[in-house]
C-alpha cells in the first residue's frame, strides 16, 4: 500500500510542478507584451507605493517588481528572487555616479528574466524588464 500512496504523491508533485511551470511562462509571456517583444519597460509612481525600506535599496527594488507583477496578473508563485539563469541570482543596486543619488540602478536577476530599475525626478520608478533567451 504505501507503493501506490508513494507513486500517487509522486504524480501529484509532477502535476504540480508542470502547473507551475506553465504559469511561469504564461507570466514571462505576459510581462513581454504577449511574447513579441524582448524587453519592456514599465513605470510606476513611488507615491502608489506605501511603504519604506530607508536604505535597503534592493528590497524595495524586489518589492517594485512583485507591485508589477501584480498589476501585471501574474501570481506571486511565478517568480523567484533566487534563481538566475545559471542557478543563483546576482543582484545589486548602486550609483552610477557617486554621490548622485538620482544615478541609483539596481538590477535584479530572477527565473522571468532581468529587471532595471530607475528612479526620476518625479518619484517614477522607470523598471525595464528582460526576458532570458
Amino acid at each position: 500500500m504505501s507503493i501506490v500512496k508513494s507513486l500517487f504523491a509522486l504524480g501529484l508533485l509532477i502535476l504540480l510542478s508542470q502547473g507551475l511551470q506553465a504559469s511561469t511562462r504564461d507570466c514571462i509571456t505576459t510581462l513581454s507584451a504577449n511574447g513579441e517583444l524582448d524587453s519592456v519597460n514599465y513605470t510606476l509612481h513611488a507615491d502608489d507605493v506605501d511603504r519604506d525600506f530607508g536604505r535597503d535599496y534592493l528590497a524595495e527594488a524586489i518589492y517594485m517588481i512583485r507591485v508589477l507583477i501584480d498589476q501585471e496578473g501574474c501570481s506571486r508563485n511565478d517568480i523567484n528572487f533566487g534563481q538566475g539563469p545559471h542557478g543563483r541570482s546576482h543582484s545589486r543596486c548602486t550609483k552610477v555616479i557617486r554621490n548622485q543619488e538620482h544615478t541609483r540602478v539596481c538590477y535584479v536577476e530572477t527565473n522571468l528574466g532581468y529587471f532595471f530599475l530607475t528612479k526620476d525626478l518625479l518619484e517614477n520608478i522607470n523598471i525595464t524588464y528582460s526576458r532570458w533567451d
